[in-house]
């Protein structure tokens, strides 16, 4: 396997900047959103998230985006903090990648319109909660052994 370059080391190696690829992708998948539906209508009746549909119906839009931008980087900085002293860190770095994926596909999916489309959106979340509950399981049984 070949050697990481430095500039990629070192930003691996950094969560505060990881931290930053949900917070944007956040971001890029609400401007996709408005952006290529057809108003806030469209966006009330298919947009996934009960919490953009809240937001979009109580013109909540500007306090809800800044929230959840905070959140995701806040959420993703503590838990790669939390992990990047075990060898659990690279899984931490892979969850962030998915949930940002999976932002980013869902903003496009008001550009496809594919059912199949939206269905590997649904997946990609899906695997990231089963990952997130493995690791979080496998962490616990491995912590349950050694203190035995």
């Amino acid at each position: 396997m070949g050697t990481m370059s430095g500039s990629f080391r070192h930003i691996r190696d950094t969560p505060p900047v990881i931290a930053l690829i949900p917070a944007v992708a956040v971001i890029i998948d609400y401007a996709l959103t408005f952006s290529l539906s057809s108003g806030t209508d469209m966006i009330l009746q298919w947009e996934a998230s009960p919490l953009v549909r809240f937001a979009v119906a109580h013109n909540i839009m500007a306090v809800y985006l800044p929230t959840i931008v905070i959140f995701y980087y806040c959420a993703a900085y503590a838990v790669l903090r939390i992990l990047y002293a075990t060898p659990y860190y690279p899984y931490g770095i892979l969850l962030v990648v998915l949930v940002s994926a999976t932002h980013i596909l869902g903003g496009l999916s008001w550009q496809v319109k594919n059912s199949w489309y939206s269905d590997t959106v649904i997946a990609i979340s899906i695997l990231s909660i089963i990952i997130s509950v493995s690791l979080f399981g496998y962490c616990l049984f491995r912590q349950n052994r050694t203190a035995s």
